[in-house]
């Protein structure tokens, strides 16, 4: 079983510290007193008391049985009251020795532990009091209820201080926890945006140089002239993946991005590139900079799929916002294709985490033969 707090090197290190100091202030202080008196007998049972918690010290059950703890406890509360035996007080040991109990037992061994300790040791004063000091009865009682009413206050304090250090750790190892946990959503958060903007910058571009690459391999002893003409268009496509590649750096880190210039460049694109008839009309309120990237890279993944995918000859790209949200849409008259079918890829999967990142809705229809219509709706 485990003990109630974190026993770590450096918190069992300061507990042996604290007793070690408690130790050689008892020795200090009745060690040298013995020494100046004569008094040799008193001062080897000092020794003895010296040298017993000391190796208490050494011996703490932090991760043994609850029941090897218990008698841990039991032994030091028992020998730090049995100073009182031989004439001497010196009730920091019992102190000590609850507040370790606080950190070693569960609450009802603890709570019993506490009680049975508090009545024992007033019984050791009173009955080392009879045997020390020849007082009528009312004077005893007097010193009974201040050793009573000092002790009682002196306990809580103890009690209540290491709770609160049982508190502090747990509350600790709860933040430690939780960071961990935040440490390891942040690398797959991470992980997951670098798979977006690899596909968004380089995955279609490296599939058409793959692709180009293979032509050209495979043409290479039956027609030169084509495999020439392939490797031309790869080195096209190499130059083309390195632009995209500081395209996207400079957007990622550009503050005045112009999402509005942007999202025109890329319609332009597509219209040049592959001879689609392409009509936008953006209306774009003022946005931050990581909710432009995003759009950005959403609007650019559905125009990928409309130049590579759709065989359309028209395709619309339309924006338009409300004091509460901001639409974004991307029509085409293409061969359309089932969205409850489940595709490889980060395509769609990219543009889905994207407008989850904005706290937005993705909304897809789309049927064979009859093209697509891409909605994104973004909260203001």
């Amino acid at each position: 079983m485990n003990p109630i707090i974190d026993f770590s090197a450096p918190f069992r290190s300061r507990l042996r510290h604290i007793e070690w100091l408690l130790v050689a202030a008892f020795g200090l202080v009745y060690g040298l007193e013995a020494l100046n008196n004569g008094a040799w007998a008193e001062f080897l049972k000092i020794v003895a008391y010296a040298i017993a918690f000391l190796g208490l010290s050494w011996r703490l059950p932090t991760h043994r049985p609850i029941w090897q703890r218990q008698i841990y406890v039991v032994c030091g509360l028992l020998l730090a009251m049995s100073i009182r035996f031989v004439g001497l007080e010196w009730d920091l040991f019992f102190y000590f020795y609850i507040a370790k109990s606080c950190f070693l037992l569960e609450r009802r061994r603890l709570t019993l532990t506490i009680i049975s300790s508090m009545a024992l040791n007033v019984w050791v004063y009173y009955y080392a009091m009879l045997l020390q000091r020849s007082t009528d009865s009312q004077q005893i009682g007097g010193w009974m209820l201040e050793f009573v009413a000092t002790y009682s206050a002196i306990l809580a304090f103890v009690v209540y201080l290491s709770l609160m250090v049982i508190t502090e750790q747990k509350s600790r190892r709860r933040a430690e926890a939780l960071t961990r946990q935040v440490e390891t959503l942040a690398a797959t958060l991470e992980r997951t945006r670098i798979a977006r903007d690899i596909h968004d910058s380089l995955g279609h571009l490296l599939t058409d140089l793959n692709s180009r690459l293979s032509i050209a391999q495979a043409m290479r002893d039956r027609d030169p002239q084509a495999a020439s003409t392939a490797v031309n268009m790869a080195k096209l496509l190499a130059l083309e993946s390195m632009t995209e590649v500081k395209r996207s750096l400079q957007i990622m880190r550009c503050s005045d991005f112009d999402l509005d210039q942007a999202l025109t460049t890329l319609a332009e694109q597509l219209r040049h590139n592959q001879a689609i008839k392409v009509q936008w009309q953006l209306n774009l309120p003022s946005l931050p900079l990581p909710i432009r990237h995003h759009l950005y890279c959403i609007v650019k993944e559905a125009l990928i799929n409309v130049q590579k995918h759709s065989h359309a000859s028209e395709a619309q790209l339309r924006s338009d916002f409300t004091p509460q949200e901001l639409r974004v849409e991307i029509e085409d008259n293409g061969q359309g294709f089932d969205p409850a079918y489940s595709y490889d890829g980060f395509g769609l999967k990219g543009m889905q985490e994207r407008v989850d990142l904005l706290n937005g809705t993705l909304a897809i229809r789309s049927a064979a033969d009859l093209g697509t219509h891409i909605q994104v709706t973004i909260p203001l």
